[in-house]
């Protein structure tokens, strides 16, 4: 899998997380408003799992929000998550992988321990 997708993935989640907070719901209340189970909402949070659109456009109906905004606001996550990682590689000029592997940064910490990016 691609490093920037890695980074798509964990910009999901934070999403996810952030919003679920943000309207004071817990994954069992935002389940019942979703139709979708809690521990699917769960391993979403924990990067298990990628939800599809439609499940997008569930979880944005719960939330009192639409779809799009919740697009806006993961392209400004996921933004974030690679403006962090340009200054490491350009002074060390290496692969992706190998500056996850490298990094303390807690998201990509994550991105380790889930994906399976290993240090060499």
């Amino acid at each position: 899998m691609y490093y920037e997708t890695l980074l798509l993935h964990e910009a999901i989640r934070l999403l996810l997380i952030t919003f679920r907070q943000s309207r004071r719901h817990t994954q069992q209340s935002l389940s019942m408003e979703s139709g979708i189970s809690r521990q699917f909402i769960s391993q979403m949070e924990c990067g298990k799992r990628v939800p599809s659109i439609d499940t997008l456009s569930q979880l944005s109906i719960a939330l009192k929000t639409n779809i799009s905004t919740l697009m806006v606001e993961l392209d400004r996550i996921y933004q974030h998550l690679v403006r962090q990682q340009r200054p490491k590689q350009a002074a060390k000029a290496t692969s992706p992988t190998q500056i996850a592997a490298e990094s303390t940064d807690p998201s990509l910490e994550y991105i380790r321990k889930a994906k399976g990016i290993h240090i060499p």
